[in-house]
């Protein structure tokens, strides 16, 4: 029995694992090492990497075994009726490497992104200890406090006939009339920090955060995406496409008091009187908007995890449209009815 109810199963997890490691290490190193982490990134890459390698060799056992067999647990034997004058199935078998490119080329978009935030991080820090370096330093008087509920704090100091606000980022506590060390640029006066408080530009070190963090899910997504497209793009390139006819059926799970709606999934009926029920993917070429319909036409592509269901016709605009699925059985006679 798998406790993880086959997470650990994901080929995605075991790439996503090293990478993850490596990207933390890159960004921090000063904090990997000041909290002794090192040994455990370590440990964590080498069972990532040797994770990965083994996902690699289960993979293509799995894919020898499956092309030995015909691919016949997920597909039948190809037939005349398999084609169709109006679509050019090796045009469409490419179209799903064009899509894992472009999903590939999303993966360094969102990989800018993040890296975008990290040099934003950087830059305030350097600024901040290069005007601690070189700025003028005098005495300054605490005029005003103001806290926030959520902990933050903000105070106003007078210096020189001038006043500033300064956001505190350490855990100091300031009270009216206490005296500080104020470093201030002069050739820009509105630049000033503290000893201690180096007043950084919220806007700025929240929009880095927020970067990263979109930077990293959309990488991990994009990672995702990139590989599932690669994956059935060479499934399909090995399988071809098989005429059949598809029920799309709404699928509801309640969460909590509400009904969340997963994908679809995909009840396929193959000509020769087999079936076979799929699970349609969470993509931008989802089938959500193909749900409720029964009896239409298709061709089916792929085996296990990397299928895809082609239809004469997208949602939104005429010509093919290609939705991502998974098969929840192996194929049967008088399989994928409703």
């Amino acid at each position: 029995m798998d406790p993880f109810g086959g997470f650990v199963k994901r080929r995605w997890v075991w790439f996503a694992l090293p990478v993850a490691v490596v990207a933390v290490f890159s960004f921090s190193p000063d904090v990997v090492a000041a909290f002794g982490l090192v040994p455990a990134a370590a440990v964590l890459l080498a069972v990532g990497s040797g994770g990965a390698v083994w996902r690699l060799r289960v993979s293509a056992r799995n894919r020898a075994a499956a092309s030995e067999d015909g691919f016949g647990g997920w597909l039948p034997l190809p037939a005349d009726h398999d084609h169709d004058r109006r679509i050019d199935f090796a045009a469409e078998t490419g179209r799903l490497r064009r899509v894992a490119r472009r999903a590939a080329a999303f993966v360094l978009v969102w990989m800018a992104l993040a890296g975008a935030g990290a040099a934003d991080l950087v830059l305030l820090d350097k600024a901040a200890d290069e005007l601690l370096a070189t700025g003028a330093r005098t005495t300054g008087e605490v005029v005003s406090v103001q806290t926030f509920t959520r902990g933050g704090m903000t105070f106003e100091v007078r210096f020189e006939s001038r006043t500033a606000k300064i956001v505190r980022d350490s855990k100091n506590s300031y009270t009216v009339g206490e005296r500080v060390t104020v470093v201030y640029d002069r050739a820009d006066p509105d630049r000033v920090r503290t000893l201690v408080e180096e007043n950084k530009s919220q806007f700025l070190v929240n929009l880095g955060y927020v970067l990263i963090v979109a930077g990293s899910l959309g990488t991990l997504f994009a990672t995702v995406a990139a590989v599932g497209w690669w994956g059935r793009a060479r499934a399909v390139a090995a399988t071809g496409w098989r005429n059949a006819t598809v029920d799309i059926v709404r699928v509801f799970a309640r969460n909590g008091r509400s009904l969340r709606r997963p994908p679809p999934e995909i009840h396929v009926r193959y000509r020769e009187g087999t079936g076979i029920v799929l699970k349609a993917m969470s993509s931008t070429h989802g089938a959500n908007a193909l749900a409720d319909f029964t009896d239409r036409l298709a061709w089916v592509g792929g085996w296990g995890r990397h299928m895809v269901v082609l239809f004469p016709n997208g949602p939104r605009r005429p010509g093919p449209y290609a939705v991502p699925a998974l098969a929840l059985n192996l194929r049967t006679e008088g399989g994928g009815r409703r």
